[in-house]
């Protein structure tokens, strides 16, 4: 299949760099994604693309710099003088996208209506030992905490909204955002492209480009002719692995790559009947041929993993139980668990549906896990669903196998969020409804520790766990790749997947496209 793709890539972007295009003009970056947000409000932003577009519309009181540190953005400062009190202190002269000042009162509402079960924010769980909040005064916001916890910080990186939510309702507010980040928000196209620009206003200083705009091409062909034709300017983790070299073969285009944190998987739901079974799980995992798929069809843009927490974070343990490809381990297992399975392939011993997106690298990585499937008896029937649809019934459990990524993951406290018994949606995002008392057990403890050698100590142990009940099947850890015009300079992808780099961007000196 690939000795035809490339081929014909290839010949469609020589076609579109002979043909006229829409060139963005020397003010403007277009940048490429694949999908369209499903919300921009940052209390509800739980898919990639919701939280990176958000993410640059409402800035938090801290914020993650490019090699994953905690640095204050809207807050000048800040103070524990205690292990359950957190302190503060807002930036002078701040004020939202609509010009209405930044107090103390807004961050309190932001914290408070994320609480709200009304609101239903899968940011719930990392406030929920806030057991007060005092404004003393417009400039200073305290923290009362019912017990320490020690992601706390990490959880104030949530993007702060206006406590009147510049005057719309909450639904209104998703698609036309009001917050005091880098980027205002200026209109959103539906299926077609979202607005920004330059807030002057920004404490961190306003983006050296004045515009942005965010284009959704769910193709991956079209992405690449855009970019090749320099109607887009940027395209990042969104390239198909195999038009990479190509690319980067492109005088006009440069392409940029680092080790990536970001985390693939197979999902399961632990409530059905049949992968509520370890060894079904453990089966299905010894069944997938990761190194075949990162070769073939990731081109080698990823490396197997072994978790969530990639080996650069400091709470990473490799010493967990793995699952190397080894279909007749899968089958024994499967004997095991009381299924008739033959030697040979013959009839399937039971069926699956496997859930994932429209895009086509995600179906073809489908189509593969699935044939693997087959070759063990089970009958792994995909479907391919538009994202929003995708990842709703993700959402509400409304699916036997799926296949997501996390993206951006820094702090450990993100196992919590996945695999907590509390944290089922709406409440977090432990969306295969995993529930394990002493797992429990660990991530609280973990809550609760400020030392760092303490909590890696009891990360580890999660780790362990994990790696035995298999919630998840590991896949990879993706590479962070971004191709950009060349008249686009200072751009950088971040560990974290996201759009960190975009405010430092510039576009060169006469860089509108030829």
């Amino acid at each position: 299949m690939k000795r035809h793709v490339l081929p014909l890539l290839g010949m469609l972007l020589f076609a579109a760099a002979c043909g006229g295009s829409p060139r963005p003009d020397a003010r403007t970056i277009v940048v490429a994604i694949e999908q369209e947000p499903t919300t921009l409000d940052p209390r509800l932003a739980a898919d990639a693309y919701s939280a990176r577009v958000s993410s640059l519309i409402a800035a938090g009181l801290l914020r993650t710099d490019r090699d994953g540190r905690l640095v204050p953005d809207l807050a000048s400062r800040y103070e524990t003088p205690d292990a359950r009190t957190f302190v503060f202190h807002l930036r002078d002269g701040v004020r939202f996208h609509d010009g209405r000042p930044l107090t103390a009162a807004d961050v309190a509402f932001t914290v408070k209506s994320i609480l709200d079960p009304a609101t239903q924010s899968p940011k719930q769980g990392a406030f929920r030992e806030v057991s007060r909040i005092d404004t003393p005064d417009p400039r200073t916001v305290i923290f009362r905490l019912s017990r320490p916890f020690a992601p706390f910080l990490t959880a104030a990186t949530i993007g702060i909204v206006p406590a009147n939510l510049g005057g719309r309702k909450a639904d209104a507010f998703a698609r036309a955002p009001v917050g005091c980040g880098p980027y205002r928000f200026r209109a959103w196209e539906t299926n077609s492209r979202i607005l920004l620009d330059a807030y002057e206003g920004y404490p961190g200083g306003a983006p050296k480009i004045p515009h942005a705009i965010f284009k959704i091409l769910p193709n991956d062909t079209t992405r690449m002719l855009e970019l090749r034709k320099g109607s887009v300017d940027l395209v990042q983790n969104a390239i198909p692995a195999y038009a990479v070299k190509f690319l980067a073969k492109d005088p006009q285009v440069r392409v940029v790559s680092r080790p990536g944190i970001n985390f693939s998987y197979l999902g399961f739901n632990l409530e059905d009947p049949i992968l509520s079974r370890r060894e079904v799980r453990a089966a299905i995992a010894h069944a997938i041929d990761r190194d075949a798929i990162i070769r073939h069809i990731l081109e080698g843009l990823a490396v197997s993993a072994g978790g969530i927490l990639a080996p650069s974070n400091w709470a990473w343990t490799g010493d967990v139980e793995t699952y190397a490809y080894d279909p007749a381990k899968s089958r024994a297992l499967l004997r095991a668990a009381g299924f008739p399975v033959p030697d040979k392939p013959g009839p399937p011993i039971f069926s699956l549906s496997y859930k994932t997106s429209t895009n086509k690298e995600r179906i073809a990585i489908g189509e593969a896990i699935a044939q693997s499937l087959r070759e063990i008896g089970i009958d792994a029937r995909l479907r391919s669903l538009e994202f929003g649809t995708f990842f709703s019934d993700v959402r509400r459990g409304n699916f036997q196998l799926y296949s997501l990524t996390w993206t951006g993951v820094t702090d450990p406290d993100i196992l919590y969020t996945a695999f907590h018994s509390a944290s089922v949606p709406p409440e977090g995002a432990n969306r295969g409804r995993y529930r394990n008392p002493r797992l429990d057990a660990i991530l609280d403890r973990a809550r609760t520790i400020t030392g760092e050698a303490e909590r890696r100590k009891l990360y580890v142990e999660a780790q362990k766990i994990l790696a035995h009940d298999l919630p998840y099947v590991p896949l990879w850890y993706g590479t962070d790749v971004a191709a950009m015009r060349r008249r686009i300079e200072n751009y950088e992808p971040w560990p974290s997947g996201d759009f960190g780099g975009l405010p430092g961007a510039t576009i060169r000196s006469g860089g509108a496209a030829p």
